[in-house]
């Protein structure tokens, strides 16, 4: 593999992990939010970030098998399969 593609695969990587971040970020905010305006305890943080922590998962589950559906396919053509 090339170094470009190989940094290129970094790069998706490091983005997926932030979308992660992000998302669980923003669960908690809007969690918050909505704990204050409703004046809960805990209810919507817990509920919100665990959505959203299965929903970044999700995502960087899926971009990881692109990631890998894309190596694999690089060594195929490689090895004239």
């Amino acid at each position: 593999m090339n170094t470009s593609t190989h940094k290129g695969d970094m790069i998706r990587g490091f983005s997926a992990s932030g979308n992660l971040f992000a998302s669980i970020a923003a669960g908690l905010l809007i969690g918050l939010g909505l704990d204050y305006w409703f004046g809960t305890s805990p209810v919507f943080v817990v509920i919100l970030i665990v959505v959203a922590s299965y929903g970044g998962f999700r995502k960087m589950y899926a971009e990881s098998e692109e990631i890998e559906d894309q190596a694999r396919e690089a060594i195929r053509i490689r090895d004239g399969h």
